[in-house]
C-alpha cells in the first residue's frame, strides 16, 4: 500500500468515526462586509454567517465548529492632513535697500498623508517709499581712508590702479598712480562661488557676502595645473590649489546611507544628509522627492555610488574679511528694533552661513533602486551587492581604477542572470543627483530599466564640463553672524539676527510632521511632510509591509522646541522639548540629543558717551541709581545689584578727573539657586526659574503610582547650591509603601521571638515625607516614617515637626526645639500618628494638641524657676506648666532649672 492510499484510508476511517464533527460551514453563507468604521487611519469591518438552526446545524455540531463572525482592517491609510498657515503678521518698516515692506506667517500644519499642500507664500511683500537712503553707514575710519560709500580701507590702497573702495573714490585726485601687479591677471575660476552665502535650511547657494573682487595691496597669484595659466587670488582667500580631474581618483562612499550620512538619516534607505566631505542629498530638490516617491511605490533597496571631481580648493582667511557692498548695505539698513520680517530677508538673500573652506568641481552621484525581493533572492549579502554595483560602475565608466575587475558572483547570481549578467541593468532605475558640469551631460548619466546604459564617453564629457561650470562640492561652513561686526550697532543687530536665525531654522524643522507608519522617518520638504520608508516597508505613507518585516519598534522623535523662558538672575534662558512625536515604543530608540538647552545672554555695550561723561556700567550684573546723567569730577554714584544678587563690599564709586570711575570696591554676588535640571518624568514644586537661599522644592513623579529613587526635598543652601546635591541616577520607580510590623513597637521588626530595632539602611527605599528636627545637629531634615521611627528606636534625638516639606515656619520650628529640650522631663510619651505626645499634650485625631496650663497636674513637683514678663513675678513651675504656657503664647523668662544638679541657668532669652 503506497503512502497516498494509506492517508486516504485513514481519513475515511476518521470521517466515519466522528460523524458529528463534519459540519460544512459554508452551508451558511457570509453576509456582505459592513461599512468601514473609519474613512481612514485603520477602521474595521465585520461580517457574520446567516445561521439557520436546522437539523443539520445541530447534528453536525456547527455551533462549535463554525466561526460566526469575522472582522478585518480597512482604510488603513492615514487620514490626510491638509496644510494650514497662520495669519500674516504686521507689515515691516520700509526697507531702504529693497524699497519694499514685508510680512510673514508661519507653517502651522504641513500637508501630509495626501493632504492638500499650501500654494500661498509664507512671505508677502509690497513696494514702498523709504525715508532713508540705502548706503553703508559711515564710521570713524581714524587713520584709514574713508571711501565715498562709507567703507574704510588702508591709505596704502589709494591710487594703486585698482578699485578697492568699490565706487572708485580711492582712485580720484591722484598725483601719481602705482600698480600692485605688473600685469593684469584674471580672477581664479569660481571666485564668485567662494564668496557666496549658503542657506543651510533651504540648502541653496545665495548672494555674495564676501567681495572677492577686492585684492588688497598684495599681488598674490597661483598657477593652474590644468591650463598652466596664472590667476590672482582675492584678499579674502589665502589658499587656492588646482587639481586635475582624473578618472582614476577614488572617493567612493559606502552604499548604505547610514554609514556616511548625518545621524538624522541613520538606518534609512534614502540618504538624507551627508557629511560635507561626501556631499549630501538635499531635501529640497526634485531628486530627493523622486527618491522618496520611488521608495513608496515598492519594497526597495537603494545603493548610492558617488565620486567628487576636484577642480580647485580654497580656504577663507580667519579675520579681516572684505564684505560685499550689497551685504553691507543690507546690514546697515536693518532697524535697531527687532523685526523678524526684515531680519529674515538677510537669510533669504544671503543665506545663513558662508564658506570657510571648500572644493570646486563636480559631484557624480547616482542612487540605484532595486527590488528588495530580487536582491534577497539573488543569494548575495548587502555588502556583496554593493561591491558588485561599485565594480561594474568602475568597469563601465572608468571612474575609478582601470584595473577594476568584476567578481564572478556579480554576473552569475539569480538576479543579474535575468538582465544579461549586469547588476546595473537589474536596477529599477537610477536617480541622478549629479551636481556641477553641464546639465545635459549630468542628466545623461541616469538610467531607466530596459534603457541603454551610459558609457565612459558620457562620463568624460560631464567631467570635462565641470572645469567651465563648477560648483562647491565639499565645504566647511561658518555662521554668517560672524561677519556682522565693524560697523555702528553691530552688536545689537547681531543679537537680533541670532534671534531671527532661530525662528528661520525652526520653519524648516520636521518636528511639525506627524509620526509616520512603520517607523518611517518624516521629512519636511517645503510645506509638505514626506515619509521616508524603512527597509521592508512601502506604500504612499510607508503603511505596507513586506512579509519578512516583523518589527513593531517605534523610535522616539522630538516635538518642537517650546518657547524660551524669561532671563533669570544668572542671565540665562532655557527651553525644553519632549520626546513624544512619537514616544519610544516596543523597544524603539530614545530621542538623540538634549531635552533642555540653555543660553547665556550677552550684555549689549552702550555706545561711548561724549568727553567728560562717565556714565558706564561699573560692574557686571549691576546698575546705577541715576543712570543716563552726565557726571563731573568728584560726583559719587551708588551701585545697585540686579534682582537675585547682593552687594558684597563698598557700594559707592567716584568720578575721576580723567572721566573714568574709581575702581569699584565691591561686587555683586548671586544669592539664588538655579532651577533643577530634572530627568524626564519628574516635576518640581514650586516650579520657578530661580530660588532664594532657604527655599525648598519638592520633587515628585508625573505618574501617580511611581516614587522617586532618592530624596524628594531639596533646599537652596547658603553657597547657592542644592542641599543635598541632586544625584545623576535619580529616577522614578514603582512605589512600595512602608508597612510597619504591627506585632512590634514603632521602628521595630520581629526577629524570631523578639522585637529589634530596624536597621537604618532598611528604610532607604521609602518616601521621605516627614519634616523632622535632628536635635543633635539642630537642623530640620526630611525623613521617611520608617527612618524616623527606626532612628528614635536606636536613640537618635529626632522630633516630629510636620508631614510634608520643611517650610520656613519660625514659630513652629522654635516650638519643636523647645519641646525637644523638655521631652526628657516628661513622664508621659504617648504615640500619636507620626508624632509622640508628652505630658503637656493630648492626642486628638492623630495629632498632638497642647493642654491649657490649668489642666496640668497641681501636685507635680516644680522643676523650673521663671519670671513672668508682664507682672515681673517669679514662679516655680513643673515641666507640664512651662510647656503649656509656652504653647499658649504666654511671655516669660526661664531663670533656673531646679532639677539640675549644677543649678546653671539654661536660658537667657524671653518667651
Amino acid at each position: 500500500m503506497d503512502r497516498a492510499t494509506a492517508v486516504l484510508t485513514l481519513l475515511t476511517m476518521l470521517w466515519g468515526a466522528t460523524p458529528t464533527l463534519a459540519c460544512f460551514c459554508d452551508h451558511y453563507p457570509w453576509t456582505a462586509w459592513s461599512t468601514c468604521s473609519r474613512t481612514c487611519n485603520y477602521g474595521t469591518q465585520q461580517r457574520h454567517r446567516t445561521i439557520r438552526h436546522d437539523e443539520y446545524y445541530w447534528k453536525n455540531a456547527c455551533e462549535q465548529l463554525c466561526v460566526k463572525q469575522e472582522s478585518r482592517a480597512c482604510n488603513v491609510e492615514a487620514c490626510p492632513l491638509h496644510c494650514h498657515l497662520s495669519e500674516y503678521g504686521p507689515w515691516s518698516a520700509c526697507s531702504s535697500c529693497a524699497k519694499k515692506q514685508f510680512r510673514t506667517r508661519e507653517l502651522v500644519t504641513p500637508a501630509q498623508f495626501g493632504g492638500s499642500d499650501c500654494t500661498e507664500p509664507l512671505v508677502e511683500e509690497r513696494p514702498c517709499h523709504p525715508s532713508t537712503e540705502c548706503h553703508i553707514e559711515k564710521v570713524d575710519c581714524k587713520d584709514r581712508f574713508t571711501c565715498d560709500n562709507g567703507r574704510c580701507i588702508s591709505t596704502k590702497l589709494r591710487c594703486n590702479s585698482q578699485n578697492d573702495c568699490g565706487d572708485n573714490s580711492d582712485e580720484r585726485h591722484c598725483a601719481r598712480m602705482v600698480r600692485v601687479c605688473n600685469r593684469v591677471f584674471e580672477s581664479i575660476p569660481g571666485a564668485e562661488l567662494m564668496a557666496s552665502g549658503f542657506d543651510a535650511a533651504a540648502e541653496k547657494i545665495r548672494a555674495a557676502v564676501l567681495d572677492n573682487s577686492f585684492f588688497g595691496g598684495e599681488c598674490t597669484t597661483n598657477r593652474s595645473r590644468e591650463d598652466r595659466k596664472w590667476y590672482r587670488i582675492p584678499a579674502n582667500d589665502y589658499k587656492a590649489e588646482a587639481e586635475e580631474a582624473q578618472s582614476e581618483v577614488v572617493n567612493l562612499a559606502s552604499d548604505s546611507s547610514s554609514s556616511s550620512s548625518h545621524e538624522d538619516g541613520g538606518g534609512l534607505f534614502i540618504p538624507i544628509l551627508f557629511s560635507w566631505r561626501n556631499s549630501y542629498m538635499s531635501r529640497k530638490t526634485s531628486s530627493f522627492r523622486s527618491a522618496v516617491k520611488a521608495s513608496q511605490q515598492k519594497d526597495s533597496k537603494f545603493i548610492r555610488v558617488h565620486q567628487a571631481v576636484r577642480v580647485s580648493t580654497f580656504r577663507t582667511k580667519s579675520s579681516d574679511l572684505y564684505l560685499s557692498e550689497p551685504f553691507l548695505r543690507t546690514l546697515s539698513s536693518l532697524p535697531l528694533d527687532y523685526n523678524y520680517a526684515l531680519y529674515r530677508q538677510v537669510f533669504q538673500l544671503f543665506g545663513t552661513h558662508y564658506f570657510k573652506a571648500g572644493t570646486l568641481g563636480g559631484h557624480y552621484d547616482l542612487l540605484y533602486q532595486y527590488n528588495r525581493e530580487e536582491v534577497k533572492n539573488s543569494g548575495l549579502t548587502d555588502s556583496e551587492v554593493s561591491s558588485c554595483v561599485r565594480r561594474e560602475t568602475s568597469f563601465r565608466f572608468l571612474i575609478f581604477f582601470s584595473s577594476s575587475r568584476i567578481n564572478r558572483q556579480c554576473y552569475t547570481n539569480k538576479m543579474s542572470e535575468k538582465y544579461e549578467g549586469s547588476f546595473l541593468k537589474a536596477s529599477e532605475r537610477s536617480i541622478s543627483m549629479v551636481r556641477g558640469g553641464r546639465a545635459e551631460y549630468a542628466a545623461a548619466l541616469a538610467i531607466e530599466r530596459q534603457g541603454v546604459l551610459p558609457d565612459s564617453t558620457t562620463y568624460k564629457d560631464w567631467m570635462e564640463s565641470t572645469k567651465d561650470n563648477p560648483t562647491v562640492v565639499e565645504y566647511e561652513l561658518r555662521p554668517i553672524l560672524e561677519l556682522v561686526r565693524g560697523f555702528p550697532c553691530a552688536v545689537t543687530k547681531r543679537q537680533h539676527l541670532e534671534r531671527a536665525l532661530i525662528e528661520y531654522l525652526e520653519s524648516f524643522d520636521s518636528c511639525k510632521c506627524a509620526p509616520c507608519p512603520n517607523n518611517a522617518r518624516p521629512v519636511l520638504s517645503g510645506t509638505e511632510c514626506l515619509c521616508v520608508c524603512q527597509s521592508g516597508t512601502y506604500g504612499p505613507n510607508c503603511e505596507r509591509r513586506a512579509q519578512d518585516y516583523t518589527s513593531n519598534a517605534v523610535d522616539g522623535r522630538w516635538s518642537c522646541w517650546g518657547p524660551w523662558s524669561t532671563c533669570d538672575s544668572s542671565m540665562r534662558r532655557q527651553r525644553v522639548r519632549e520626546c513624544n512625536n512619537p514616544a519610544p515604543q516596543q523597544g524603539g530608540k530614545a530621542c538623540p540629543g538634549e531635552r533642555r538647552i540653555s543660553t547665556r545672554e550677552v550684555e549689549v555695550q552702550s555706545p561711548p558717551e561724549p568727553r567728560g561723561s562717565a556714565d558706564v556700567r561699573p560692574l557686571p550684573l549691576s546698575l546705577t541709581i541715576q543712570a543716563g546723567r552726565v557726571y563731573h569730577f568728584g560726583d559719587t554714584e551708588e551701585i545697585l545689584c540686579l534682582t537675585g544678587f547682593e552687594m558684597e563690599g563698598y557700594q559707592y564709586i567716584r568720578c575721576m578727573p580723567d572721566s573714568t570711575w574709581s575702581k569699584p570696591m565691591g561686587q555683586c554676588i548671586k544669592r539664588v539657586c538655579p532651577s533643577l535640571a530634572l530627568p524626564e518624568g519628574l516635576t518640581a514644586q514650586p516650579e520657578k526659574a530661580e530660588y532664594r537661599v532657604g527655599d525648598t522644592v519638592i520633587l515628585s513623579c508625573e505618574s501617580t503610582d511611581m516614587v522617586l529613587s532618592g530624596r524628594r526635598y531639596y533646599t537652596c543652601g547658603i553657597d547657592q547650591s542644592w542641599e543635598p546635591a541632586l544625584t545623576s541616577d535619580l529616577h522614578c520607580k514603582t512605589e512600595n509603601p512602608f508597612v510597619p510590623d504591627s506585632s512590634c513597637g514603632r521602628g521595630q521588626r520581629r526577629d524570631g521571638a523578639q522585637c529589634v530595632c530596624m536597621a537604618r539602611e532598611e528604610c532607604q527605599p521609602y518616601r521621605e515625607d516627614l519634616c523632622v528636627l535632628d536635635a543633635e545637629k539642630d537642623r530640620f531634615t526630611m525623613m521617611s516614617a520608617c527612618a524616623f521611627h527606626a532612628g528614635r528606636c536606636h536613640g537618635d534625638r529626632l522630633y516630629f515637626l510636620n508631614r510634608g516639606a520643611c517650610e520656613k515656619d519660625e514659630s513652629g520650628m522654635e516650638w519643636t526645639r523647645f519641646r525637644a529640650r523638655l521631652s526628657d522631663r516628661s513622664s508621659v510619651q504617648e504615640p500619636c500618628g507620626d508624632d509622640t505626645c508628652y505630658e503637656w499634650e493630648i492626642c486628638s485625631g492623630a495629632k498632638c494638641e497642647c493642654k491649657l496650663p490649668r489642666d496640668c497636674p497641681k501636685d507635680a513637683s516644680p522643676s523650673f524657676c521663671l519670671e513672668m514678663l508682664k507682672t515681673r513675678t517669679k514662679r516655680a513651675m513643673s515641666a507640664c506648666s512651662v510647656a503649656a504656657m509656652k504653647c499658649a503664647g504666654m511671655q516669660f523668662r526661664l531663670l533656673q532649672d531646679n532639677s539640675s544638679s549644677t543649678g546653671l541657668l539654661l536660658f537667657k532669652t524671653s518667651w
